[in-house]
């Protein structure tokens, strides 16, 4: 069970990710590297984008799973876009939530905590559905048993595992969600 935040935690948490680019802006700044600035700040706009996208989603619980995931300690680092049109996920959040969380802490048993280990998901909303690419890149202790768990995972019927591949320092998983 993930930890549930209290409006205190996420401010804190919130306060501290902020001071953390901030104190990288300024340092960049002591430096005079003001190409260096600059790419900071993009970097911030297109992850508060991203944000937006994905709250804007109205998948509430999957978007709290990933928007908060790296705020305890992990074996791997998590980061995600949302790429296409805004659209009304909320029919799909409990499911989805559900398969995602089961699935990395599934991941989080496959990672070796002396490598890095880093997740990408990537939620690409379409007219007619919604693909959901997780790409990882780090540690695969026993790579018959992702396969294992991939093939025997159960999905809720809203969601489908369309592909996967792999290999010992690297996957990539595709789900589906199809509207009606």
């Amino acid at each position: 069970m993930e930890k549930q935040w209290r409006i205190v935690d996420v401010l804190r948490h919130s306060r501290h990710d902020w001071l953390n680019k901030i104190q990288l802006i300024k340092g960049n700044l002591a430096l005079n590297k003001i190409e260096r600035v600059y790419e900071i700040i993009n970097d911030i706009i297109c992850e508060m984008q991203h944000e937006t996208k994905l709250t804007n989603l109205k998948a509430v619980q999957f978007a709290e799973l990933l928007m908060t995931y790296n705020w305890q300690p992990r074996l791997i680092s998590l980061e995600y876009e949302v790429l296409g049109e805004e659209r009304d996920l909320s029919l799909y959040d409990e499911d989805l939530t559900q398969w995602s969380s089961s699935f990395l802490a599934f991941m989080e048993k496959q990672a070796d905590g002396r490598q890095e280990n880093h997740m990408s998901i990537s939620i690409e909303v379409m007219p007619q559905g919604t693909n959901i690419f997780f790409d990882y890149s780090g540690t695969i202790q026993d790579e018959n048993e992702v396969k294992r768990w991939l093939h025997n995972c159960q999905l809720p019927p809203s969601i489908y595992l369309d592909t996967f591949d792999v290999h010992t320092n690297e996957m990539t998983v595709l789900i589906k969600i199809v509207f009606s």
